[in-house]
């Protein structure tokens, strides 16, 4: 598993998308008020893969969450 800070709106997205347990974090955001998730290193790996020129692993969650909701509609 890697820890790593996440945005608040990346956290919500994915809190909204996920079932309930199936990703660990910290009750209480970090100083900079990101919060910090666990995952397994692969799906580290493969946020990393997806990531364009500028963009954060939360930047990448958001453009993922919005294309998947895109899809359903």
């Amino acid at each position: 598993m890697i820890r790593l800070a996440i945005t608040p709106a990346a956290f919500d997205a994915i809190a909204a998308t996920l079932p309930l347990g199936s990703v660990g974090y910290e009750a209480k955001p970090n100083a900079k008020g990101e919060r910090m998730i666990w995952l397994e290193a692969a799906v580290v790996d493969r946020l990393t893969a997806l990531r364009r020129e500028g963009e954060s692993l939360s930047d990448v969650i958001l453009r993922l969450v919005e294309m998947e909701m895109r899809g359903r509609g």
